[in-house]
């Protein structure tokens, strides 16, 4: 019960602090002579101000998406799967189904072993993770974030992308409209005096940016090559893609099929079937 305090408290706390990172550094230029407080609050130019406004609310309403969307969890109650491989009634308890390699190189003898997952009790689906942050299995496991403080996964990855690109947007527009409410002065206490808000936002806003961007630029990648973070990075421990060439990507359709199921889909794919397609593996009787 503790723990279930603890985490509460840390999804409310970095939530709200992102919040009020998002729009303090905004209403701070407010108070300065800003092209946002000409647009604003002298009215010199409304439909700039009203684009800056909906550029933010997107960006925390793709936030907010991402944060409380089910990523695309596991429900704990799901039978196991069994094989139907004339074994004896022992072999049907195993831990997982097995999937043969057809192919002709120095793994074709291997056998691809889908994860059981102990702390949930289930039979994982192809790409589902176990999350000990969540406590749960996610479909198709991206990682856990910890500015979201949630789960990436099949389900809310797209809306993870579409806040970092919103995001990316904002920052970088609203360290244009910083720089550019710099003024100069010939002694250096005065510039301070003058800019110090400025100071302030714009390492916010330089620091932040460009993490978010490495990360908008990385996660689109992943889209484009229809992979996920855990499968990058773990490629060479995951069951299913240990034994393939290191550079091919069984789950990899096409730039424009990649694309369109990943911010288009709206229902969980069958990653068994396209698996078996594209390894040229055997019909494994999954189910």
């Amino acid at each position: 019960m503790f723990c279930r305090k603890c985490k509460c408290g840390a999804n409310i706390f970095v939530r709200i602090f992102h919040t009020l990172l998002c729009v303090g550094v905004p209403t701070s230029l407010l108070f300065k002579d800003t092209i946002l407080r000409r647009a604003l609050v002298e009215m010199d130019n409304i439909f700039y101000g009203i684009g800056y406004i909906f550029v933010l609310l997107l960006s925390l309403t793709m936030y907010y998406t991402a944060c409380f969307i089910d990523p695309g969890f596991i429900p704990l109650k799901q039978k196991k799967a069994t094989i139907n491989n004339n074994s004896d009634d022992d072999e049907d308890d195993e831990n997982c189904t097995m999937l043969e390699c057809q192919n002709t190189d120095k793994h074709s003898d291997q056998q691809y072993k889908y994860r059981r997952c102990d702390f949930c009790e289930i039979q994982q689906p192809m790409r589902a993770k176990h999350c000990e942050d969540c406590k749960r299995c996610v479909r198709k496991y991206d990682h856990h974030c910890p500015w979201l403080e949630a789960c990436v996964g099949e389900r809310n990855h797209k809306y993870f992308l579409l806040f970092l690109l919103t995001t990316t947007t904002l920052v970088f527009w609203t360290l244009y409209i910083t720089w550019k409410g710099i003024t100069h002065d010939d002694k250096w206490s005065d510039w301070l005096n003058s800019n110090f808000i400025f100071f302030f936002d714009i390492l916010i806003l330089f620091f932040g940016g460009f993490v978010v961007l490495g990360l908008l630029f990385f996660h689109s990648y992943l889209m484009i090559k229809g992979m996920t973070t855990w499968e990058a990075a773990s490629r060479e421990r995951i069951t299913y893609l240990k034994y393939l060439d290191d550079e091919y990507n069984p789950f990899d359709e096409g730039l424009c099929k990649n694309m369109y199921y990943f911010l288009c889909g709206c229902q969980v794919r069958d990653w068994e079937t396209i698996y078996s397609k594209k390894a040229n593996v055997k019909d494994a009787g999954v189910v």
